[in-house]
Protein backbone atom coordinates (compact mmCIF):
# COMPACT_ATOMS: atom_id res chain seq x y z
CA UNK A 1 0.00 0.00 0.00
CA UNK A 2 1.46 3.76 -0.72
CA UNK A 3 0.50 5.16 2.20
CA UNK A 4 1.77 8.87 2.55
CA UNK A 5 4.75 8.90 4.81
CA UNK A 6 5.86 5.32 4.32
CA UNK A 7 8.98 6.14 3.03
CA UNK A 8 9.94 7.80 6.43
CA UNK A 9 9.04 4.51 8.28
CA UNK A 10 12.46 3.44 8.65
CA UNK A 11 13.27 6.82 9.94
CA UNK A 12 10.43 6.77 12.87
CA UNK A 13 11.52 3.26 13.41
CA UNK A 14 15.32 4.12 13.98
CA UNK A 15 13.76 7.58 16.24
CA UNK A 16 11.77 5.06 18.54
CA UNK A 17 14.55 2.70 18.69
CA UNK A 18 17.11 5.82 19.90
CA UNK A 19 13.99 6.84 22.42
CA UNK A 20 14.05 2.89 23.92
CA UNK A 21 17.93 2.84 24.05
CA UNK A 22 18.20 6.72 25.85
CA UNK A 23 19.87 6.93 29.47
CA UNK A 24 19.08 7.30 32.33
CA UNK A 25 15.50 6.45 31.11
CA UNK A 26 13.71 5.57 28.23
CA UNK A 27 12.34 8.78 26.47
CA UNK A 28 8.85 9.28 25.58
CA UNK A 29 8.35 11.92 23.63
CA UNK A 30 4.87 13.05 22.26
CA UNK A 31 3.78 13.10 18.76
CA UNK A 32 4.53 16.45 17.86
CA UNK A 33 7.88 15.70 19.08
CA UNK A 34 8.28 12.46 17.37
CA UNK A 35 7.18 14.14 14.49
CA UNK A 36 9.69 17.38 15.09
CA UNK A 37 12.53 14.52 14.79
CA UNK A 38 11.37 12.61 11.54
CA UNK A 39 9.98 15.73 9.46
CA UNK A 40 6.41 14.82 9.71
CA UNK A 41 3.23 17.17 10.54
CA UNK A 42 1.83 16.23 14.30
CA UNK A 43 -1.00 15.51 12.83
CA UNK A 44 0.59 13.35 10.23
CA UNK A 45 -1.40 11.76 8.60
CA UNK A 46 0.53 8.54 10.23
CA UNK A 47 -1.23 6.28 11.90
CA UNK A 48 -0.49 3.58 8.77
CA UNK A 49 2.97 4.12 9.18
CA UNK A 50 2.96 3.00 12.69
CA UNK A 51 0.99 0.80 12.51
CA UNK A 52 2.67 -0.85 10.11
CA UNK A 53 5.88 -0.82 12.07
CA UNK A 54 3.75 -2.26 15.06
CA UNK A 55 2.38 -5.08 12.82
CA UNK A 56 6.35 -5.65 11.64
CA UNK A 57 7.26 -6.29 15.97
CA UNK A 58 4.43 -8.38 16.20
CA UNK A 59 5.32 -10.43 13.41
CA UNK A 60 8.63 -10.81 14.50
CA UNK A 61 8.12 -10.81 18.80
CA UNK A 62 9.51 -8.22 19.15
CA UNK A 63 8.55 -5.00 21.78
CA UNK A 64 6.31 -2.40 19.74
CA UNK A 65 7.67 0.96 19.91
CA UNK A 66 4.60 2.50 18.68
CA UNK A 67 3.95 2.63 22.60
CA UNK A 68 6.75 4.90 23.51
CA UNK A 69 4.73 7.98 21.66
CA UNK A 70 2.45 9.89 24.00
CA UNK A 71 -0.62 12.05 24.17
CA UNK A 72 0.70 14.97 25.68
CA UNK A 73 -2.75 15.05 27.78
CA UNK A 74 -2.98 11.81 29.25
CA UNK A 75 0.44 10.33 28.39
CA UNK A 76 -0.49 7.12 27.27
CA UNK A 77 -0.12 6.52 23.63
CA UNK A 78 -2.97 7.98 21.54
CA UNK A 79 -2.96 4.51 19.18
CA UNK A 80 -3.33 1.10 21.27
CA UNK A 81 -4.57 -1.86 19.68
CA UNK A 82 -4.40 -0.22 16.72
CA UNK A 83 -7.21 1.90 17.39
CA UNK A 84 -7.14 5.15 18.32
CA UNK A 85 -8.55 6.57 21.64
CA UNK A 86 -8.18 9.94 23.54
CA UNK A 87 -9.77 8.78 26.92
CA UNK A 88 -7.85 5.05 26.90
CA UNK A 89 -9.95 2.65 28.29
CA UNK A 90 -8.97 -0.14 31.37
CA UNK A 91 -7.88 -2.76 28.86
CA UNK A 92 -6.02 -0.15 26.78
CA UNK A 93 -4.07 0.94 29.69
CA UNK A 94 -3.38 -3.00 30.50
CA UNK A 95 -2.01 -3.44 27.55
CA UNK A 96 0.08 -0.10 27.04
CA UNK A 97 1.63 -1.14 30.42
CA UNK A 98 2.23 -4.54 29.28
CA UNK A 99 4.15 -3.47 26.45
CA UNK A 100 6.00 -0.86 27.94
CA UNK A 101 7.62 -3.39 30.08
CA UNK A 102 8.56 -5.45 26.55
CA UNK A 103 10.11 -2.16 25.70
CA UNK A 104 12.00 -1.77 29.62
CA UNK A 105 13.24 -5.39 29.36
CA UNK A 106 14.79 -5.19 25.84
CA UNK A 107 15.89 -1.78 25.60
CA UNK A 108 16.50 -0.10 29.13
CA UNK A 109 16.17 -2.97 31.75
CA UNK A 110 15.55 -2.13 35.32
CA UNK A 111 13.35 1.10 34.60
CA UNK A 112 10.45 1.82 36.27
CA UNK A 113 7.32 1.12 33.82
CA UNK A 114 5.14 4.38 33.41
CA UNK A 115 2.27 2.89 33.09
CA UNK A 116 0.06 1.64 36.07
Amino acid sequence: MNYRYMDRKQLIKAELERCANAKPEIRRPTYTELGNAVGIPPLGPWQPVLDSIAKDAEDANEPDLTFLPRNARTGFPSRIGRTTKRNPEPWQRKKAHDEMQKIIDKYNPGQRNPFP
